[in-house]
């Protein structure tokens, strides 16, 4: 497997260990080119997209006006290229805390609860 491919299924590894609180998969096609690599969302973070590359690759153009756009739409879109950056993004997002994933996912289930 190349070296971006790990690095996507370390990242989707990572989060699906969240369990119940995180939802997350790997965009294989989508119907515009240059869309991010991951999607995954939590009660905490809303949408969440990450454009994976290798350690020494760089995003092309074309993605990264895609990640800048999807930003301007309220998007939370990330470029990461290692597992230290990944762990960073983490942090930004506040997903080091399961305190808080946990209480922001209860609240959104009595939100969206039905009568």
């Amino acid at each position: 497997m190349p070296e971006e491919g790990k690095h996507q299924y370390k990242i989707l590894t990572d989060l699906r260990s969240f369990g119940k609180y995180c939802e997350a998969f790997k965009i294989i096609k989508a119907s515009d080119n240059g869309e991010p690599d991951i999607f995954f969302t939590f009660a905490l973070t809303g949408a969440v997209l990450i454009e994976a590359k290798r350690r020494d690759g760089s995003a092309r153009k074309l993605q990264k006006n895609k990640i800048k756009k999807l930003n301007l739409c309220g998007t939370q879109t990330f470029l990461c290229h290692c597992w230290e950056e990944w762990f960073d993004i983490k942090n930004t997002l506040g997903l080091l805390d399961m305190d808080a994933i946990k209480e922001a996912h209860e609240k959104n289930e009595i939100i969206y609860r039905s009568p």
